[in-house]
């Protein structure tokens, strides 16, 4: 009997702390999390971007760091996110201030240069104030 009391007692906390780590959650990826996009060599990719949005009842930042890069060193890239664009991809930076129902979004932009290839890059996107609870979002690129 002590046993299925223990029993009943872990499952009602372990309901309890999912109930509330998806209570905390700040932002969500609006669509999809991964873009696809296939390019010229010679033409370019004006941009590939993914939208995250606030879902809480306060402003937030949001923060993202690069996961990783494989994009081939010949090509020319750039990324912008929601309030500043940046030449390359960088290591990290802050969102602007994300009010609530507020999009924000993360993009990139790729000229092969003549390089045939295919990279990847992937972002982590987490509330600083929640920085456990991330996204990962991911843009796969084809120069063909």
């Amino acid at each position: 009997m002590i046993m299925i009391k223990n029993i009943i007692a872990l499952i009602l906390l372990c309901c309890t702390i999912q109930l509330t780590a998806q209570s905390d959650k700040t932002f969500v990826v609006k669509g999809n999390s991964i873009n696809h996009d296939n390019i010229p060599t010679n033409g370019k990719l004006d941009i590939s971007k993914i939208s995250v949005v606030n879902v809480s009842n306060k402003a937030i930042f949001l923060e993202w760091e690069t996961v990783s890069n494989t994009f081939p060193k010949g090509w020319d890239c750039s990324m912008c996110q929601h309030g500043a664009c940046q030449i390359g991809i960088p290591k990290g930076s802050i969102f602007k201030q994300l009010n609530p129902d507020q999009e924000g979004y993360i993009a990139i932009h790729v000229m092969p240069q003549n390089n045939i290839g295919n990279g990847q890059v992937k972002f982590k996107i987490y509330d600083r104030d929640h920085p456990d609870f991330f996204e990962i979002i991911t843009f796969n690129v084809d120069a063909l």
